[in-house]
């Protein structure tokens, strides 16, 4: 920005109480060449508060270039929960816009006064017709999407830092069983609904079956090959459609290392009975690994591999006792209720699905269970 604009850049937005100044240089990477002067629609730009405590805008910026040329472009801007120590997504970009990774582009980002970063991403399309799954086609787009992204091999340095950083997944599922005794006890107590005391008074050696299931699943999950994983891809979450129809993966900030294509097991690795009716498992695993060998993964073959998403599949379930323990059992508020209400059952289905799984071990239903 030229000293003429000076006084022009000290004027606050509403994009998060930040001035034009601080917002010029993120205008013009999007715009791709130096602007003029800009302009925000403010109908498009006030705060809302998404999961984890984010805070994202959508602000339109209409822009005037250096040759007197109008345009404009519509960015996506999230202020991130986390201070300085806490995970950051910034970085994560650095590393993975280098590793050519499927990801939106970063415009930019600007600390703000408590250091919490405010990152400018390319705006992407996350609407139900972009990205809708009921064809078999946008199937096989949405597994390619997730191939690619196991695919990449993170750079030694790259590697370094996610080892440092402490998100290596086995390290969180080596408390799953402590969670699983804590679980056992609240629940007989009344403390998780009357669903849970029931399944878990009834149940004197389930705890101790699930902390079996859990120690299987922990070890495989530590002798499996290791890889880059999102943790969180879901169908119509954390992924988004650029402009130029290209699928790409969104929310990087917990990025980390794991078992090798550990975000396909939530998919490709649930079991018979909850897998939908007229899709082909076997047809979707192997497209999802001749994709995986196309972007450079070493690919194991379908046996092996449909055994490991077995495996990584119980670990998400297992991973859930985490979340629930995290988000749902600490709401206090009355007004929490309902919410608390659903928790207890989801968890209650999920304890049910996970001791079937364990009892159905040796059989030829699941060759997971070979302990």
């Amino acid at each position: 920005m030229s000293s003429d604009n000076a006084q022009i850049g000290d004027e606050v937005t509403p994009v998060f109480g930040l001035t034009k100044g601080e917002l010029w240089p993120i205008v013009e990477e999007a715009a791709g060449e130096e602007i003029a002067s800009f302009e925000i629609d403010a109908n498009n730009s006030q705060a809302v508060v998404r999961g984890a405590g984010k805070q994202v805008q959508a602000p339109t910026f209409a822009y005037v270039t250096k040759d007197g040329r109008p345009g404009q472009v519509t960015v996506f801007v999230k202020r991130s929960p986390h201070g300085p120590d806490g995970p950051s997504e910034k970085t994560q970009y650095h590393f993975l816009q280098a590793h050519q990774a499927p990801i939106p582009r970063l415009y930019g980002v600007v600390v703000d006064s408590e250091g919490k970063d405010i990152l400018f991403i390319e705006h992407v399309d996350k609407s139900q017709e972009a990205l809708s799954h009921r064809s078999m086609e946008r199937r096989r787009e949405f597994f390619g999407l997730m191939a690619r992204f196991h695919a990449i091999t993170p750079s030694p340095e790259y590697r370094a830092w996610l080892e440092q950083a402490s998100w290596a997944l086995p390290q969180e599922l080596l408390k799953i069983e402590g969670l699983i005794e804590r679980t056992w006890k609240c629940a007989r107590k009344g403390e998780l609904g009357r669903s849970m005391k029931e399944f878990c008074s009834s149940r004197d050696s389930g705890m101790r079956q699930l902390q079996s299931l859990a120690k299987h699943v922990t070890d495989r999950c530590l002798s499996m090959p290791q890889g880059l994983i999102h943790t969180d891809i879901l169908s119509t979450e954390n992924v988004g459609r650029r402009h130029s129809g290209e699928l790409v993966v969104l929310d990087v900030e917990w990025v980390r290392l794991g078992p090798r294509c550990y975000d396909a097991g939530k998919w490709l690795g649930r079991p018979a009975q909850r897998w939908p009716a007229g899709i082909a498992q076997a047809q979707l695993t192997q497209h999802f690994l001749d994709e995986y060998a196309r972007w450079g993964g070493t690919s194991p073959s379908l046996d092996e591999f449909l055994d490991d998403l077995r495996v990584m599949g119980l670990a998400e379930n297992l991973r859930d006792l985490n979340w629930y323990w995290d988000n749902g059992f600490r709401m206090v508020d009355p007004a929490d209720e309902e919410r608390r209400s659903n928790l207890y059952d989801s968890m209650y289905g999920s304890l049910t699905m996970l001791l079937a799984q364990y009892r159905m071990r040796g059989t030829r239903c699941s060759a997971l269970e070979r302990w």
